[in-house]
């Protein structure tokens, strides 16, 4: 956690005045008790959605930090509502393996779970004060400001894959939304045109894989400028890397098309499990035209075009039939 997090939770309120002024103004106190009463009821109801949206997702981060044998500092020991999931069980073990080694990820989970489970407190101690008829502004203060991080989380996760997805940007909110409000049809369309999307994007992963292994192996000696020993290119299993290697290794433009063939290719696991687990298809869509391009590129070399035959049945188009 980040040094104000430690300071804020390791400092208990004054017990009296300090004599000091505040740096800026106080928001100014409501002196209307019925008008402090409906913002508070406001609050623990709009609050109350909150934690319900979150909880189990929130719960997920708190089973990974218990598997991965993290405390939650300042947190009591609760219990999770929610039974676990087969694909809950799934981004656990994701978190928990992640966890190891990522300090600034562990702080972060560690941060927002407290965070979910102080505004739990807050929500009880809120309406226990509507109950004896006595709001408090500073609980409603504190309340409105554990509830505004709770929505940030999008923000603070935004850069883990799996946490991203978990709790995505409120524009993804909207858009699933949108999508739940399809017809019938509509759906049917977009379930069909997923699952095209991924027949033809692990077919052509499939045809890729032996020919992108020799060409990562063939870039692997060019970029750590391998001598070539010339019993390595008569024998051993790297002898079409090899003579390749050595047959392109001065066309720095055709290297330049072959490395970001590699990262696209790389890219493409990832993307796949994306669409597999519900994602947009957006970005798969967008990789299988620069992965046919890719092969089209390739064939323009003599001796890359054993590796990029245009026998593959339509899974390397012509260029300008790519869509």
């Amino acid at each position: 956690m980040s040094e104000r997090d430690s300071f804020q939770r390791g400092t208990a309120p004054l017990g009296r005045f300090g004599g000091t002024q505040p740096l800026r103004p106080q928001t100014r106190p409501l002196t209307n008790t019925g008008a402090l009463a409906g913002q508070t009821a406001d609050m623990v109801k709009k609050s109350l959605q909150t934690i319900e949206s979150l909880e189990p997702r929130v719960e997920l981060l708190l089973r990974s930090c218990e598997r991965a044998k993290l405390e939650i500092p300042g947190l009591e020991a609760v219990q999770p509502k929610h039974a676990l999931s087969p694909k809950g069980e799934q981004i656990v073990a994701y978190l928990a393996t992640s966890l190891l080694g990522k300090s600034a990820l562990v702080r972060e989970i560690q941060v927002a779970v407290f965070r979910f489970y102080e505004a739990v407190r807050l929500i009880i101690r809120a309406q226990a004060e509507l109950d004896r008829n006595h709001p408090q502004q500073q609980t409603l203060e504190e309340l409105k400001l554990q509830i505004f991080y709770l929505c940030r989380f999008h923000e603070v996760f935004k850069e883990d894959r799996v946490l991203a997805q978990l709790f995505p940007a409120p524009e993804t909110l909207q858009a699933k939304a949108k999508t739940a409000e399809m017809s019938a049809v509509e759906r049917l369309k977009a379930k069909k045109h997923r699952e095209e999307l991924l027949a033809r994007a692990e077919t052509l992963r499939a045809s890729l894989a032996p020919r992108m292994e020799t060409l990562l192996l063939t870039l692997d000696i060019i970029e750590k400028d391998t001598p070539m020993d010339m019993r390595a290119l008569l024998t051993g299993s790297t002898r079409t890397a090899r003579l390749l290697a050595l047959g392109i290794g001065t066309n720095a433009e055709l290297i330049a098309t072959l490395a970001a063939g590699r990262q696209h290719f790389q890219q493409l696991d990832d993307q796949l499990a994306e669409v597999r687990a519900g994602g947009d298809t957006a970005p798969l869509q967008a990789l299988i035209p620069l992965l046919s391009r890719l092969a089209i590129n390739a064939r323009q070399h003599p001796l890359l075009r054993d590796l990029f035959p245009t026998s593959d049945e339509g899974l390397f188009p012509e260029e300008q039939t790519i869509t």
